[in-house]
C-alpha cells in the first residue's frame, strides 16, 4: 500500500510517497497550484461538517473535479486519497 502526505503550504512543492519501504520525495508541483489543491481539500474535509441537508454535498462536489484532475495527474488509476485534520 503507498501513502502520499501532501506537504506544507508554500513548500517546495512536491509530496511524499511511502512505498512501504521508505519515504520518496516528488516534485512537480508548482507552489501555487500545490496551495489550490490543499486548500479544495481541505473544503472537502470541513464539508462534513455541515448539518444542514444537501450543503455538505454541494460544498464537496463545487472543488470534487478540480481535485480530480489535480490528483489524477500525479497519482495511478485507482489511488485513494485520505484527508486528515
Amino acid at each position: 500500500m503507498k501513502f502520499v502526505v501532501i506537504g506544507n503550504r508554500g513548500s517546495d512543492a512536491g509530496y511524499w510517497v511511502w512505498d512501504g519501504h521508505g519515504w520518496k520525495h516528488v516534485g512537480g508541483w508548482g507552489v501555487e497550484q500545490l496551495f489550490e489543491v490543499a486548500s479544495a481539500l481541505n473544503i472537502m474535509r470541513e464539508s462534513t461538517h455541515l448539518k444542514t441537508p444537501g450543503l455538505a454535498e454541494a460544498a464537496a462536489k463545487s472543488v470534487s473535479e478540480f481535485v480530480s484532475k489535480e490528483l489524477g495527474q500525479h497519482l495511478k488509476e485507482g489511488a485513494g486519497v485520505v484527508i486528515l485534520g
